[in-house]
C-alpha cells in the first residue's frame, strides 16, 4: 500500500473540529511517539495514555512565552493518519507540557507532551453514597461522574469565573462528560465505597472495582474511556490478523507465567443496627456567628473501638439529642442549641460532609460528643481464599499469584475467582509478550490494529503459534513520516478457552469460566 500520511492537530479554539486556520501543525512535525493500553499481561487497569510529539521550532512557535498560539495545558491534540483511503484516529488527548529547547544558537525543536482524558485521575479524591448490589461498571460511571475531568470541546460550554464561558444561557450551556464506553459488569457486588474513608484517588476507585470484576479500564485512541467486564476476551474468539515469520521482533518466553496457587483476598460486611453512632466529635468547637463561623467539615465513620466502618444510611442530625450548643465550652452556660444548625450536605459510604452554622448573633461551642447516627456496615477481617493445583507445583514449583478485591464479598465469589485464575495459569506454556512490526511490510496492521484486538502469530524458529490479545501499542514515526515502527504488547489467548453456552465443548476443548 502507499506511505501513509500524518497529521497533528491542536483545537487552539476548543470547538472540537480540529480544521480551523492554523490547527494542523504537521508541516513542524519531526517525530512522534504515543502509547496507549497496559503495562503488563493480566493488568487490569492501562497506564495512562500518552504521546511526545518533536516539532521545528525556529521562529518559536512552540514557545508559549513569546508564541500568539494557545499552548497552555489541557488543550485538546490529536493525531491522525490517511492511507489515501481511510483517515484513522490514534491518540485523542491533551497538552500536559512543552519543552521547548533553550538558547537561539542550538537545534531549535520543541517537544509537546500529551496525556489522554484519564491522567488525572490519580490525582483527584473523591466519595461516593453508598453502593448497595452494584455492578464495577455503575460504580466506575459515578467515580468518573464525580472526578473532574477535562472535556472536550469546551467552545460554548460554562466556566465559572471564566470570560467567554460563565454566561449560562447566553453563550454557554453546562458541558457534557467525557466520552465513555462501560461494559455491564459480570458481577453483583452488595456494598462498595464504604471503605474509601475521607476519600481516595479516583484511580483506586477505578482499580478496586476493576480488579474485583477482574476487567479491564484504559482510554481508546479516541480518548474515550473503556471499560471491560471479564468476559470480553472470552467472547472475542475470531482473530482480525494474521503473522507469520514476518515480523520485526518478538519477544518469547516459556512458562514465565505459571501460577498454580492463587490467593484472593476479599473483605466480608454485614449491617449493623439502626441508629447506630457512626461519627463522634471529641472536643468542643467554638463556632462565630454569621459567615465568619461558618464550617464544613468531613466526618469519617467510626465504630466504637476507632475502626474504620461504613454506613448504608445517615441519619438526619436532630437538635438537643445529636448536637447541642452553648456558650460555655463545657456545657455549664446558657444552652443555645436553637442558634446552630448542622446539616448533612453529603452522606457518602465511609464519610460524610457536615455543614455547621451558628445563626445567633453571639459566639457559640458546638459541644464535645455531636454525632451522626445511621445503620453501619461493618468490616470483618479480610478473608484469604485460596486454591493450589499441587500436580503443578510438585512438578514445576511453586508459582503465587495474589489478588486484592476489596469489592467481593463472597467468599463463594472469591473461591470461584481463585479457581479460574488457577485454571488460566497452572500448565506452562510459551507466550509471546511483545510483537515488533514496521511500515515496509504491516503499514495496514499498524494503522488498523489497537487495544484488544485479537492476533494469530506463527514463529518457525520456536516452533510457537498462537492467538494474542493487543494490550498495548507503542509507536514512532519518523524520517518526515517515511518510517513507522509499533511494538504490540501481547497476552495469550489461551488463557481464555473456557465454556460458552452453545459455542462450546464443556470439558473437552474448553473449562469453566468464572
Amino acid at each position: 500500500m502507499p506511505p501513509a500520511t500524518y497529521t497533528v492537530s491542536i483545537d487552539y479554539n476548543d470547538n472540537g473540529s480540529f480544521a480551523d486556520v492554523g490547527e494542523n501543525r504537521v508541516s513542524d512535525v519531526l517525530q512522534l511517539d504515543w502509547r496507549l493500553g497496559m503495562a503488563r499481561p493480566y493488568d487490569t487497569v492501562a497506564a495512562p495514555a500518552s504521546a511526545r510529539i518533536t516539532v521545528r521550532n525556529i521562529n518559536r512557535a512552540y514557545s508559549p512565552e513569546y508564541s500568539s498560539d494557545d499552548l497552555k495545558p489541557g488543550k485538546p491534540i490529536r493525531i491522525q493518519s490517511f492511507d489515501g483511503i481511510t483517515t484513522r484516529t490514534h491518540f485523542s488527548g491533551f497538552i500536559d507540557h512543552i519543552e521547548p529547547l533553550a538558547g537561539n544558537q542550538g537545534e531549535r525543536l520543541a517537544v509537546i507532551h500529551a496525556v489522554g482524558a484519564e491522567a488525572v485521575l490519580g490525582q483527584q479524591r473523591i466519595r461516593l453514597p453508598p453502593q448497595i448490589s452494584v455492578t464495577a461498571d455503575s460504580v466506575i460511571s459515578k467515580v468518573l461522574d464525580a472526578t473532574l475531568l477535562r472535556y472536550s470541546p469546551l467552545a460554548g460550554f460554562w466556566l465559572l469565573d471564566k470570560v467567554g464561558h460563565a454566561e449560562l444561557d447566553s453563550n454557554t450551556h453546562i458541558a457534557g462528560s467525557v466520552p465513555r464506553a462501560l461494559e455491564s459488569g459480570r458481577s453483583t457486588f452488595a456494598y462498595a465505597a464504604d471503605t474509601w474513608d475521607s476519600g481516595v484517588t479516583a484511580l483506586e476507585a477505578i482499580r478496586q472495582m476493576t480488579d474485583s470484576e477482574r476487567g479491564r479500564f484504559f482510554t481508546d485512541r479516541f480518548g474515550q474511556l473503556v471499560f471491560y467486564n471479564r468476559h470480553h476476551t472470552l467472547l472475542s474468539t475470531t482473530a482480525v490478523a494474521s503473522f507469520s515469520d514476518n515480523m520485526d521482533g518478538l519477544d518469547y518466553t516459556y512458562g514465565a507465567d505459571i501460577a498454580n496457587q492463587v490467593e484472593v483476598t476479599m473483605l466480608p460486611r454485614s449491617l449493623g443496627f439502626p441508629a447506630t453512632v457512626l461519627w463522634k466529635l471529641a472536643a468542643p468547637q467554638l463556632i462565630q456567628p454569621g459567615e465568619v463561623g461558618f464550617r464544613r467539615l468531613i466526618a469519617p465513620y467510626r465504630d466504637a473501638n476507632n475502626l474504620r466502618m461504613g454506613a448504608a444510611v445517615v441519619n438526619t442530625p436532630f437538635a438537643g439529642v445529636d448536637f447541642q450548643a452553648n456558650t460555655l465550652a463545657d456545657g455549664s452556660g446558657a444552652d443555645r442549641t436553637v442558634n446552630m444548625n448542622m446539616v448533612v450536605m453529603e452522606a457518602n459510604a465511609s464519610s460524610a460532609v457536615l455543614e455547621i452554622r451558628n445563626i445567633g448573633t453571639t459566639p457559640l461551642f458546638l459541644l464535645a460528643g455531636a454525632q451522626l447516627r445511621g445503620t453501619p456496615l461493618i468490616s470483618g477481617d479480610p478473608a484469604l481464599v485460596m486454591q493450589t493445583d499441587f500436580a503443578s507445583a510438585n512438578l514445576y514449583g511453586l508459582r503465587r499469584f495474589s489478588l486484592d478485591t476489596p469489592a467481593l464479598t463472597s467468599i463463594d465469589e472469591a473461591d470461584q475467582l481463585a479457581r479460574y485464575e488457577l485454571a488460566r495459569r497452572k500448565d506452562p506454556r510459551g507466550t509471546l509478550t511483545s510483537i515488533s512490526l514496521s511500515e515496509r511490510l504491516h503499514l495496514a496492521q499498524i494503522l488498523s490494529r489497537t487495544l484488544f484486538d485479537r492476533i494469530t502469530i506463527h514463529d518457525t524458529q520456536t516452533n510457537h503459534s498462537g492467538d494474542y490479545f493487543i494490550i498495548a501499542e507503542e509507536h514512532t514515526v519518523d524520517l518526515g513520516g517515511t518510517r513507522h515502527h509499533a511494538r504490540w504488547l501481547l497476552e495469550t489467548a489461551a488463557a481464555n478457552s473456557f465454556w460458552v453456552m452453545d459455542a462450546s465443548t464443556l470439558d473437552q476443548t474448553t473449562t469453566l469460566a468464572y
